[in-house]
């Protein structure tokens, strides 16, 4: 039979625990899921019965919505299903019911065996999994899965199996429609996008920082990405590969963001003959973090992310990473603290960022001094700040600085 699936089912994470601001969350979500949905063929998104529904115009586009929607913020799976109409169960089923006979189900049992034979090819058991959200329907979940279950058997061969079956068809009885779905595909949950505010992002050429703007942009953080560059220009950095970064990250985001491109110069110019070489590569992230810091507040980001994992190189040891930035009056987030770089390759993969990643590229971290100190104190890099006048430094970078629209 034709098996079409004109709707995508999916469940929302996090929004459910919340409480008189789940409104909010709701709102901002489905607005994220139809901005995600541009330019496939997505006629309506319904939220029915704590579960959101996504109507298409053409069901073969199915699996194509459902790869994006996996995508969007605040989801804790997707799964193309397939609708039957109450209107096409309710009736036979009473007549049963009424007859005293085995209720048969034959209209759900039609997309069960026809989902059986389409995703389960290799299968040695299977499993129905029935959830009755609507209440006043005759039969209980059990019931409907004895029901259907029986159904697939008959047609299959296949023998049930309630413990890690190889197939799980799932059951979802609305008050208008039953649906039938063969899978779940699991989504990245945390929370919508933009529903918690802005931050600066800074955005190195390595594997680190994606992965913490990820992993905020899925807290529900909008970022605003700032680079730090070496060279004269922005041409002659070649920082191709920072905006097929923020190009990469934008798939995220359900709208445009901004690429801040920063010049190193004003600090390396400023640091020659007053900063000792030990404290170049620390000195040098304060820069970057009183910079981003700066463009933060004028931008009305109340955060800075950052890719900092705890002793994975020099600059990021204890007393260097609370060095850095004692004064900044602004919070950091560093995602990436408690993570090895094994973690950290890891989620680089799952985000399909990794092969951008590890192209090479100039860094300006890496051009410093190879041999940072280990155990910074505020007190000096404060006295240092004051030397080199870094302040002079952070707004010649600010005045420097181009945006890059990321569409």
């Amino acid at each position: 039979m034709d098996l079409k699936t004109p709707i995508i089912a999916a469940t929302y994470s996090e929004i459910a625990l919340k409480g008189r601001n789940r409104t909010m969350f709701m709102r901002k979500l489905i607005n994220n899921i139809k901005r995600a949905m541009k330019g496939l063929p997505v006629d309506q998104v319904l939220h029915v019965e704590s579960r959101l529904l996504v109507q298409l115009t053409d069901p073969t586009a199915a699996d194509a919505v459902a790869a994006r929607l996996r995508e969007v913020f605040g989801l804790q799976w997707v799964s193309p299903v397939v609708v039957v109409e109450r209107s096409e169960v309710d009736g036979p089923l009473a007549e049963d019911l009424a007859a005293g006979r085995e209720p048969v189900l034959e209209a759900v049992c039609e997309q069960a065996i026809a989902l059986a034979e389409k995703d389960g090819t290799g299968a040695r058991h299977f499993k129905i999994h029935a959830q009755r959200s609507d209440r006043s329907f005759a039969l209980n979940s059990p019931e409907i899965n004895r029901a259907v279950g029986a159904g697939v058997h008959q047609a299959t061969g296949l023998p049930g199996r309630m413990s890690h079956p190889d197939l799980t068809i799932h059951v979802i009885v609305l008050k208008k429609q039953i649906l039938v779905m063969s899978g779940k595909i699991p989504a990245y949950g945390g929370l919508p996008a933009g529903s918690s505010g802005r931050a600066m992002v800074l955005l190195s050429g390595g594997l680190d920082s994606p992965v913490a703007a990820w992993l905020m942009m899925r807290r529900g953080l909008r970022p605003e990405f700032i680079h730090f560059y070496s060279g004269r220009t922005t041409e002659e950095a070649d920082t191709e590969k920072i905006r097929d970064l923020a190009v990469h990250l934008r798939r995220y985001s359900p709208v445009a963001l901004n690429l801040w491109l920063v010049p190193a110069v004003p600090f390396e110019m400023r640091s020659i003959g007053v900063i000792p070489d030990s404290y170049d590569m620390v000195m040098f992230r304060r820069y970057m973090f009183k910079t981003a810091a700066a463009l933060a507040r004028r931008k009305s980001c109340y955060a800075l992310v950052s890719g900092d994992s705890l002793g994975q190189v020099a600059s990021q040891t204890i007393h260097n990473l609370g060095a850095i930035g004692p004064d900044l009056e602004i919070p950091v987030f560093r995602p990436l603290i408690g993570m090895d770089k094994l973690d950290i390759v890891k989620w680089s993969k799952e985000i399909n960022a990794y092969d951008t990643s590890i192209q090479p590229y100039r860094d300006c971290c890496s051009i410093r001094s190879p041999k940072p100190i280990l155990n910074a104190r505020p007190a000096d890099l404060l006295r240092l700040s004051e030397e080199m006048n870094l302040g002079e430094a952070v707004a010649e970078a600010l005045a420097a600085s181009e945006r890059v629209v990321i569409e």
